[in-house]
């Protein structure tokens, strides 16, 4: 039996548990929300985020720890590309998304400066006389941005809590805490031990088709690490929790960015490989789109302008495998 097909059993039983574990941690994210007073939005940028963010982090100590900077540099970069340009653009498919202003004036703020600022220290070498990209002085600047960013959020979740306690979903109310708090850890476990199979499913079929190690990080491993994102913000768009769908995509780019490129800078240096910068360009542009687009609409992404971020990560996405 071919290698390839070999790898497709993993994939899809890591892909229907996916789907199980986002419904889950969507549904508890919103009841515990509720019980909270906390916004869904907040809880998307942060446990949900974290949470989905989870692979991407594991994928890229274990690459850096085995000195695999490209595969590292590439699921980061490729992650943050399939978030907008996939996930955000399937969950738009599935329903319009409202985009909270509190994200226009906080949240997308902070993704595009971080987003800036990767791109402006991977233009810098690592170390004396060495090739562009990452310093572990910049995994430190990064963590740095990082521990700012949730403190932003602490304070945004303090000023708002209790006139956001009476905009709760109201289905979601009579959950008890510890039922939510099961869902969101049994999402949580479905996501990671799905994602897990999934990503050696990919990879594995990647591998037996002849994929390079940085076209792997930023197409294969990349949409891998991201289908925890995916199954979660559909699943949120299908429940109308758009609060959560949204900010699980812009919080998880913040979090890739900042806490995975940065503890895995800390770990090795990662030269930017070739084909980097232009990876760099295409996630900060997807980044910038989504200003306009929380603009238009009285502030929601349509359904044409998801399938437009769409068409733009399905033309990314061949571009690199074409080119490799």
């Amino acid at each position: 039996m071919p290698d390839w097909l070999i790898a497709t059993g993993p994939l899809s039983v890591g892909v229907i548990m996916l789907i199980l574990g986002g419904d889950l941690l969507v549904r508890g994210a919103a009841a515990l929300a509720a019980r909270l007073g906390i916004s869904p939005l907040i809880i998307g940028l942060t446990v949900v985020a974290f949470g989905t963010s989870a692979p991407e982090l594991a994928l890229n100590v274990s690459a850096a720890v085995k000195g695999n900077t490209d595969l590292s540099f590439g699921n980061i970069i490729g992650s943050n590309i399939a978030n907008v340009g996939l996930i955000l653009g399937l969950s738009c498919l599935v329903r319009p998304m409202l985009v909270h202003s509190a994200l226009l004036r906080r949240e997308i703020p902070v993704m595009l400066i971080a987003s800036g600022a990767t791109i402006a220290l991977a233009l810098l070498p690592p170390h004396a006389g060495g090739a562009p990209g990452f310093s572990r002085l910049d995994g430190a600047l990064f963590l740095a941005g990082f521990l700012a960013f949730l403190e932003l959020m602490r304070r945004g979740a303090k000023a708002g809590r209790s006139e956001l306690l009476a905009e709760a979903p109201p289905e979601e109310r009579p959950q008890a805490a510890w039922v939510a708090i099961g869902l969101v850890i049994g999402g949580l476990a479905l996501l990671a031990v799905g994602g897990n199979l999934a990503e050696r499913g990919a990879v594995g079929v990647a591998r037996a088709i002849g994929l390079s190690d940085a076209v792997i990080g930023l197409t294969v491993v990349a949409v891998a690490t991201s289908l925890p994102e995916l199954a979660t913000s559909v699943m949120a768009a299908r429940r109308n929790q758009i609060d959560i769908a949204v900010g699980n995509v812009v919080g998880s780019n913040i979090f890739n960015l900042l806490l995975v490129l940065g503890v895995s800078t800390l770990i090795a240096p990662t030269p930017s490989p070739e084909g980097g910068l232009r990876a760099l360009i295409v996630m900060m542009g997807l980044a910038l789109l989504l200003v306009p687009l929380s603009r238009t609409h009285n502030g929601t992404i349509s359904r044409a302008e998801g399938a437009l971020l769409l068409a733009i990560w399905i033309g990314a996405l061949a571009y690199e495998v074409a080119a490799s």
